[in-house]
């Protein structure tokens, strides 16, 4: 099974980067883990109507998104936001490239937040996308002092529990992502809901 991280920052060397490259480097039920990085690619905003107007850098994603069975969408939180980067690539996609796979949400936070990108996400991230939001999530809270590669014996309380929420977090996906599997292929006669 293969698993993209998407770093949805839009910033290069970003704390979400770092936590991104935390995840892919933890032992998990993936055989192929590949960080997506979007500040490396140009998202335009999208006209709504062109698939030109996504930018020519959106087929790389399409093509890295569609060989994928299943996702982790990491978001700084930015004024309380979820990155408009990141909110660019969930309209992007469609059906046929992220249908009915499972994603797990993550929000990166300097202070004590983060719950609103994952709010925002949940309520309208995967409205056309259809992917499927497990019921678990993340708040990397402080991450200025979380996940550096120190030894157990020296990693505070707050440290040693994201490190195994994240693992927790990271298996549940796998179990979605295989259960999941026989529902790839179908496709909703109502596209955009109600």
């Amino acid at each position: 099974m293969k698993l993209s991280i998407i770093n949805g920052s839009q910033r290069r060397g970003s704390q979400s980067g770092r936590v991104a490259e935390f995840i892919k480097a933890q032992s998990h039920s993936f055989s192929d883990v590949e960080v997506i990085d979007l500040a490396d690619y140009a998202l335009p905003f999208w006209d709504g109507d062109s698939h030109e107007s996504k930018g020519e850098d959106w087929a790389i994603i399409e093509a890295k998104l569609s060989a994928s069975d299943a996702y982790v969408l990491i978001t700084p939180e930015w004024s309380g936001m979820a990155t408009p980067v990141l909110k660019q690539l969930l309209m992007n996609a469609s059906v046929p490239v992220s249908g009915h796979k499972p994603a797990l949400l993550v929000s990166v936070s300097s202070s004590v937040n983060g719950v609103f990108p994952l709010s925002e996400l949940m309520v309208s991230g995967n409205k056309n996308n259809k992917m499927v939001f497990i019921p678990a999530n993340l708040i990397v809270r402080n991450v200025e002092e979380v996940l550096h590669p120190v030894a157990e014996g020296e990693q505070s309380s707050r440290d040693k529990a994201i490190r195994e929420r994240i693992a927790e977090s990271v298996a549940l996906l796998g179990h979605y992502t295989e259960l999941l599997l026989p529902m790839r292929q179908y496709r909703d006669p109502f596209r955009y809901g109600m």
